[in-house]
């Protein structure tokens, strides 16, 4: 079985270095998550960092069993005041091993793709392991909802262009592993990156 903590933990301290060089303008940046910006991501991480079971099925209680009203709810607290007040925030969380409730990888898919998020809606990109992006692209590639990963590959072979890694049968897509990570998860952006005679097919599942 995969330890994803120590995963985890290595790109939380990879993001609180990058998070370390944004200016005030950048933590204000739209990201590819529609609702929030930087520094309201940055908070939802902090927020799925210091979860507890009581806490998450409290809250969908109280939020009439709405995951996104509490997802939005939850993120306000960490995210408020300046930037520095939330990097100092998702400082103090970056060895937690807490995550929302769930298979093992959802705090690892946490921090990998919304930390990319982060860096596309800031101009750059990610340096990631082959051991990570192989350890994330083979956990999305069977989920379920909300992910629908395996809706996504089904009937596609998967094959990244930057590492060794591919996955399923038929038409090709091929990427970089993260472009084909982000794919999995619905986000247009990695399409961009992709060739294949499978694209248009994946194009219609985002």
């Amino acid at each position: 079985m995969v330890d994803f903590n120590p995963m985890v933990h290595a790109e939380r301290r990879s993001l609180a270095e990058y998070l370390a060089t944004l200016s005030p303008e950048q933590w204000r940046a739209q990201t590819p998550c529609e609702k929030w910006n930087v520094q309201q991501l940055t908070g939802h991480l902090v927020a799925a960092a210091k979860i507890t079971a009581p806490h998450f099925f409290g809250g969908l209680i109280k939020n009439g069993f709405s995951f996104d009203k509490f997802i939005e709810g939850d993120c306000v607290k960490y995210a408020e005041g300046t930037p520095a007040d939330v990097s100092a925030r998702f400082n103090s969380i970056l060895d937690s091993n807490r995550k929302p409730p769930g298979p093992a990888f959802i705090a690892f898919g946490e921090i990998m793709v919304h930390g990319e998020d982060i860096r596309r809606a800031t101009g750059t990109r990610g340096d990631y392991t082959a051991e990570h992006l192989t350890a994330l692209a083979d956990a999305y590639k069977a989920t379920g909802a909300p992910l629908n990963g395996k809706k996504r590959v089904a009937g596609l072979t998967f094959t990244a262009t930057d590492i060794e890694w591919t996955t399923g049968s038929g038409p090709a897509v091929e990427g970089p592993c993260m472009s084909l990570i982000r794919a999995m998860t619905g986000r247009a952006d990695g399409l961009a990156d992709c060739t294949g005679e499978g694209l248009e097919t994946l194009r219609s599942r985002q």
